[in-house]
């Protein structure tokens, strides 16, 4: 019952000591509780992850505020997301306002975990809004057009996500709503850097009641992420052949060779 000790190992590179250790400290339970509450927010990401799983095999409503705060401000997703799975190993429901707010965080996974537990608890979503979210989580886009009066602006949010297939998503999906107040985030989605999602743009917003005419300007002004004529050319006046080389062609190093050891 070396509390202590067995929170040392949650940070050991070897996978099965740091589930061994979660595991015992889980099974020692109460008597480790006030130390692993106290110490779950400090430390490593490994150690971190391993408090909140000790503390979620314990399943004591005690620990629901610090796992709350977890889940709300922690930096790491990983954190994040084992806390809302932790929530839900408590059965606590006072957790519930918490794990909707998670509904929002920046990390799909984070919102996945949340809305599974959610589930479990047996919650509904009362509001449009909370629907919506809740689908998106779950990425359950096919029951999104049945929801009664869909917030679009919810919606859109989502053309931020980190993801670029989540982002590719809400714009299938904004085409099948045709709202014709999705058109305000057609500018947006054509200058996704993604080039996929800049494509199912395309097809989508003409029937958001979006002018053809509008979608070329839209994609102009998309950030360039392929290489750039510009420093390949430079590169050439240079070093020639480095310019083709840098463009992907295989023959542009054979000339480069040729002009400065021929």
């Amino acid at each position: 019952k070396d509390v202590r000790g067995l929170i040392s190992l949650l940070s050991s590179e070897d996978y099965r000591i740091r589930d061994r250790a979660a595991d015992a400290l889980g099974r020692i339970g109460a008597p480790a509780l006030s130390v692993l509450n106290t110490r779950a927010t400090r430390g490593s990401v490994e150690t971190r992850l391993g408090l909140v799983e000790a503390i979620a095999r314990i399943r004591s409503p005690q620990s629901v505020p610090v796992l709350c705060r977890i889940l709300s401000k922690d930096e790491n997703s990983e954190v994040r997301w084992i806390a809302a799975i932790a929530l839900g190993e408590s059965g606590d429901k006072s957790a519930i306002p918490v794990l909707i707010r998670a509904l929002k965080d920046r990390d799909k996974f984070v919102r996945f975990g949340a809305a599974q537990v959610l589930g479990n608890m047996e919650w509904r979503p009362e509001n449009p809004e909370d629907d919506v979210r809740v689908q998106i989580a779950l990425q359950n886009w096919s029951a999104i057009p049945g929801i009664p009066g869909v917030p679009i602006d919810i919606v859109t949010e989502y053309l931020g996500d980190a993801d670029p297939r989540i982002r590719s998503s809400v714009v299938s999906l904004l085409g099948i709503l045709g709202d014709p107040r999705a058109g305000e985030a057609c500018d947006r989605a054509m200058r996704d850097p993604d080039p996929e999602v800049r494509w199912i743009a395309t097809r989508a917003f003409p029937r958001c009641q979006v002018s053809d005419l509008l979608l070329p300007a839209g994609m102009f002004r998309r950030v360039r992420t392929g290489k750039s004529l510009f420093e390949a050319m430079l590169l050439n006046f240079f070093f020639p052949g480095l310019g083709y080389y840098y463009l992907g062609k295989w023959w542009g190093f054979l000339l480069f060779q040729t002009m400065f050891t021929g």
